[in-house]
């Protein structure tokens, strides 16, 4: 299992399912900032976007924020979620050049995933009193609990993974390709630690 986790295909700085996140986060992150920017059209009732974006639509109908239009957190996050889109595509890009930024570039928009998402979800955790429901309370808890605690905790959860995945390679400042941790030569790692510093010195 650890080999799998950590373990790159040759040719690559990145473990296989990585890159498979990559792509897929970044067609689904493009499909929803699409979304956010087109409202109403891609609301409920707005013609043949709508029925595109049906699986959003139905998100909407537990987290209001996405069907209002006007609503500022919706539209920021968008807006910051094209900056997570470019980073992955250079990753990608520079993964197949097999660039020494790669591994970085990953970590970095990870994190930047994990806590827009992180944020996201807090603000509908124990709000002040006073403050609007965003959350549809004729939704029952279990919709409430798959259609939205479940569906943002994947955003979570995938680029945290991401980060564990690349820590301990960052930590040893080890870009070069990949391997499970009980396959690493410490001494060779450590040789290439310091001929990276007496470079870049």
């Amino acid at each position: 299992m650890a080999n799998r986790f950590f373990a790159c295909p040759q040719g690559s700085l990145l473990p296989k399912w990585v890159v498979i996140w990559l792509v897929v986060s970044t067609v689904l992150c493009v499909m929803d900032v699409f979304y956010t920017m087109m409202r109403p059209m891609t609301n409920r009732g707005g013609g043949v976007l709508a029925t595109l974006y049906e699986p959003w639509n139905i998100y909407a109908d537990v987290d209001y924020r996405y069907a209002d239009k006007a609503d500022l957190v919706t539209m920021a996050t968008g807006r910051v979620m094209t900056i997570e889109i470019v980073m992955n595509i250079a990753a990608i890009f520079m993964n197949n050049r097999q660039s020494r930024h790669t591994v970085l570039t990953v970590f970095t928009s990870s994190a930047f995933v994990f806590w827009k998402t992180v944020w996201y979800m807090v603000l509908y955790i124990r709000q002040p009193e006073g403050t609007p429901e965003f959350i549809n309370p004729e939704a029952s808890l279990l919709r409430q609990i798959i259609v939205f605690w479940i569906a943002d905790g994947v955003w979570v959860i995938a680029p945290l993974l991401v980060m564990i995945a690349l820590w301990d390679r960052l930590a040893k400042n080890d870009y070069s390709e990949c391997h499970a941790p009980e396959d690493c030569d410490e001494e060779e790692i450590t040789k290439k630690s310091l001929s990276s510093a007496e470079s870049s010195s």
